[in-house]
C-alpha cells in the first residue's frame, strides 16, 4: 500500500477521457477451536444496470471460482462475494503496521527518555506536531506535499535549539542519527536490510520466519471466520519467497521453501474454517511501484523475466488449491510509464499462467491510472480475470469530501465495467482515521460495493497502534480491526537488540494481545449480516 492521492489520480484519468498434501514442511498453529459461523454465502447476479441492487444470497462452499460475466462464481453457478481482510505485516512485512522498530518521531522521545531529556524533549514534541498521523499518512508542508522526516527532524533542532543550549542539542542529535533512518515504512526492504546487515542472511531468515509465525496463526483465520468474513488478501514480497542476499536487488531467484510452506499451511487453515485466500505479490523483483524505489520491471528485461519466473512457480506450487480464490498478480502498479506498459506486463503474466494449464481467477489491479482505462480483456484473450483497485482518501477530512469521492467513481467504475464484462474487486480500502466521520465513510463504501456485488478486502486485519504517538499527539487510526495495545508491549529495536533478543521478541507477536475497534467490526459486520440466509 502507498500513499497516492488517488482521488487526484483518478480525476486527472477519467476526466481525461488440488492436492492439498503435498506441502514441503509443517508449519505449526494455534490448536483452539470453536464454532466459527462462518459464512460464504453472496448473492444470486450482480445487476446489469448501474443504481440496482444485489439480489439474495445462496449457500456457496469452497468450490474451484471462476468469472461468470460481471459475477465470480463457484462451481455450480452460484455468485460468490468476497469479503474480508488483508494479511497486512505478514509475508510483505511493512513495519509501521507492526511497530518493529520505530519511526523517527517515536525515536526521537525514546532518545528523549533515555538520555533523560523528558521535560525539554517533551513540550517541544508536542508542539510542532508529529511528521506523520495515522500510522503513516504525511502531515501537509503548507504548499501540497507532505513533511519529509528530513525537514521534521531539522524543525525539531531548530525548535530545541531555543529552549536548550547548544551542547544539549548538539549531543541529543548525535545519539538520535545513530537510529536514522528508520527502517518504519510500507516496504519491506529495510527490514530484510538491517536484519541481515546485523545477522547475515541465514539468521535474517530464521527471525522472519519466527516472526511470521507469531503474527498470524490458525485462531487468526478461525476467528475472522467466526466473524463472518470469507476472504483473506494475502500480500506476498518477492523477498519472502526467495533466498540469498536483499541488499540489491536481485539477479536470480532462489525459492524459499519455508515460505511456501507456511503460505500452504495459511491456506490449509484457510479451507479448515471456510474462508478463500487471494494470493498478492505486493512487490516483485525490479519493483512495480515505488515502495522499495523506482519501479525498474517495466524497463528492464530481466525484471519481467524473473517475475513470469515467479509466476510460474506459484503456479505450480498451487494451481490445485481450490482455497485460492485469485492470483492478484502485480499490486498497484502504479510504477508503469503507461497504462499499455502495464497491460502488456499484465499480458506475460496472464500468458504464462494459462499455458500452464491453471485457470485460476487472475486479479489485473489498475495501477491508480482510471478503471476506464483498464484493458478490454477480449483484446488480450484473457479469461477468468478479474479487475480492481484500492480506495484511500488520504486528503478527506470529513464524510462529505469522501462521499462526493466515491460518488463520483460511481458512474465511472459502473461504466467501465459494464463495457469490459468483468467481476470488481476493491482490494483494499479504508476509512485511515479513528474519527465517526470515518467510520461513517466506510459504511458508505461498503453500501456501495454492496450495491453491485463487488467482492472487497479491507486493509487490513491487525494494526499494532503507535503508543507514542497516542501519547505525545493522541493520535490514533481506524486501520485495523484489532489495533489497541492491551497491556506493555517489549518492541523490537533492530538496531542494538541482540539476535536472540529480536528472536524472542517476534515470537511474542504470537501473544501480542490487541483489542478489537469495534466500531470498525460492527460496521463492516452489518454488512455480512444483512444478507439474508
Amino acid at each position: 500500500m502507498r500513499s497516492v492521492l488517488i482521488a487526484i489520480a483518478f480525476l486527472a484519468v477519467t476526466t481525461g477521457c488440488g492436492d492439498d498434501n503435498q506441502h514441503s514442511g509443517d508449519i505449526p498453529g494455534d490448536d483452539v477451536m470453536m464454532d466459527s459461523g462462518s459464512d460464504t454465502t453472496s448473492p444470486d447476479v450482480v445487476p446489469d444496470v448501474a443504481g440496482d441492487t444485489a439480489p439474495d444470497v445462496v449457500e456457496s462452499g469452497m468450490s474451484r471460482l471462476r468469472a461468470e460475466g460481471m459475477n465470480i462464481v463457484d462451481e455450480d453457478g452460484n455468485v460468490v462475494v468476497l469479503k474480508g481482510v488483508n494479511l497486512g505485516g505478514y509475508l510483505y512485512h511493512e513495519t509501521w503496521l507492526t511497530l518493529v522498530d520505530y519511526s523517527a518521531q517515536a525515536r526521537a522521545w525514546k532518545v528523549a527518555v533515555e538520555m533523560e531529556l523528558e521535560d525539554i524533549v517533551r513540550p517541544v514534541l508536542v508542539a510542532i506536531g508529529p511528521q506523520i498521523v495515522a500510522g503513516m499518512v504525511g502531515v501537509s508542508d503548507g504548499s501540497g506535499g507532505s513533511i519529509g522526516a528530513d525537514a521534521w527532524l531539522e524543525l525539531l533542532r531548530t525548535e530545541l535549539g531555543e529552549v536548550a543550549d547548544t551542547a544539549t542539542v548538539e549531543a541529543y542529535f548525535t545519539e538520535l542519527e545513530k537510529y536514522l533512518p528508520a527502517i518504519y515504512d510500507d516496504s519491506d526492504l529495510p527490514i530484510y536490510t538491517k536484519l541481515e546487515e546485523r545477522f547475515g542472511i541465514e539468521a535474517r531468515d530464521s527471525l522472519l520466519d519466527t516472526y511470521q509465525g507469531a503474527w498470524i496463526q490458525e485462531r487468526d483465520i478461525e476467528w475472522l471466520a467466526g466473524q463472518g468474513f470469507n476472504l483473506v488478501r494475502v500480500p506476498i514480497g518477492y523477498r519472502t519467497l526467495t533466498k540469498g542476499s536483499h541488499l540489491a536487488q536481485p539477479t536470480e531467484l532462489v525459492w524459499n521453501e519455508d515460505a511456501f510452506a507456511r503460505i500452504h499451511a495459511l491456506l490449509d487453515w484457510c479451507e479448515k474454517w471456510g474462508v478463500y485466500a487471494v494470493l498478492d505479490i505486493q512487490e516483485c523483483p525490479g519493483g512495480q511501484n515505488d515502495y522499495s524505489g523506482p519501479a525498474l520491471l517495466y524497463s528492464t528485461q530481466m525484471y519481467q523475466d524473473m517475475t513470469v519466473d515467479l509466476w510460474e512457480e506459484m503456479s505450480a506450487r498451487f494451481h490445485d488449491r481450490n482455497v485460492v480464490a485469485a492470483y492478484s498478480l502485480l499490486a498497484e502498479p502504479m510504477g508503469a510509464p503507461s497504462r499499455k506498459a502495464r497491460d502488456d506486463m499484465y499480458d506475460k503474466l496472464v500468458k504464462a499462467i494459462r499455458a500452464l494449464g491453471d485457470d485460476h481467477l487472475l486479479v489485473i489491479h489498475d495501477g491508480f491510472k482510471g478503471m476506464d482505462g483498464m484493458a478490454d480483456p477480449a483484446e488480450y484473450g484473457w479469461t477468468n480475470v478479474v479487475f480492481s483497485t484500492h480506495i484511500f482518501e488520504w486528503s478527506a477530512r470529513n464524510f462529505d469530501t469522501f462521499k462526493g469521492t466515491v460518488d463520483l467513481y460511481d458512474f465511472f467504475f459502473r461504466t467501465a465495467q459494464e463495457t469490459r464484462n468483468v467481476p470488481y474487486f476493491i482490494g483494499s480500502f479504508s476509512g485511515i482515521f479513528d474519527e465517526p466521520w470515518a467510520y461513517e465513510a466506510v459504511e458508505y463504501i461498503v453500501e456501495w460495493m454492496g450495491k453491485y456485488g463487488w467482492s472487497w478486502s479491507l486493509w487490513a486485519y491487525k494494526d499494532v497502534q503507535d503508543p507514542v504517538a497516542a501519547d505525545l499527539w493522541g493520535d490514533k487510526s481506524s486501520w485495523g480491526v484489532k489495533s489497541r495495545l492491551v497491556g506493555e508491549f517489549d518492541r523490537p529495536d533492530l538496531f542494538i537488540d541482540s539476535e536472540e533478543t529480536v528472536r524472542q521478541k517476534f515470537a511474542s507477536y504470537g501473544s501480542l494481545e490487541l483489542e478489537v475497534n469495534q466500531t470498525l467490526l460492527d460496521v463492516l459486520k452489518a454488512d455480512l449480516q444483512s444478507q439474508p440466509e
